[in-house]
């Protein structure tokens, strides 16, 4: 076997460097390229649309400027409701256009005001099955100053138990309230009666 002279040792060496940096060069050039097309913004690529939201003339006067998206209406005493069956909601005109209010409107609009002045609210804390898991939280919330109140409520499940707080006649009061519970580690929300 016969040794190459140190000088084409040294030009092939050379030949091999060359050739792995035009290599490293094109991939960097082929990632500098390539890679922005296929990483592209894709919030720039879809223009954000204004989404416009339109209620019919009746629903525009009864909601309350400081409503509240969170209180949610309660039940009344011993219904059920089945969460594994979907509701069907009546279709309602939210074309504000075409829908022109009348004076009858006006003056159903009126009782609908009133009615929410009048309205109560309390935090429902839970409903429960278990009585000594209802007496502790009555404790927890008359600790807090609470007073509570439970009614006995029949379900597909048997009977329950549900905790409220008392009643507020004010929806930021109740608002309060839950905060308040909520920072004790408790769970909740407010309902209307």
């Amino acid at each position: 076997m016969q040794r190459e002279p140190a000088g084409d040792l040294e030009l092939n060496l050379k030949k091999r460097a060359r050739r792995r940096l035009v290599g490293a060069i094109a991939l960097v050039l082929l990632m500098v390229i390539v890679l922005p097309m296929i990483l592209k913004d894709r919030a720039a690529i879809t223009p954000a649309e204004k989404i416009t939201i339109t209620l019919p003339r009746e629903q525009a006067q009864t909601v309350p400027s400081d409503f509240d998206s969170s209180i949610v209406p309660a039940e009344p005493a011993g219904t059920v409701i089945d969460e594994t069956a979907p509701e069907s909601l009546p279709e309602k005109d939210t074309n504000i256009a075409t829908s022109i209010p009348t004076a009858a409107d006006t003056e159903a609009a009126t009782p609908a005001k009133e009615k929410a002045a009048s309205t109560k609210f309390y935090v429902q804390v839970g409903v429960f099955s278990d009585a000594a898991n209802v007496k502790q939280l009555q404790t927890k919330l008359s600790d807090l100053g609470y007073k509570s109140q439970t009614e006995k409520i029949s379900t597909d499940k048997g009977q329950k138990i549900r905790l409220r707080t008392q009643v507020f006649g004010d929806r930021n009061e109740a608002a309060i309230a839950l905060e308040n519970i909520k920072d004790a580690g408790l769970t909740g929300m407010v309902v209307s009666q």
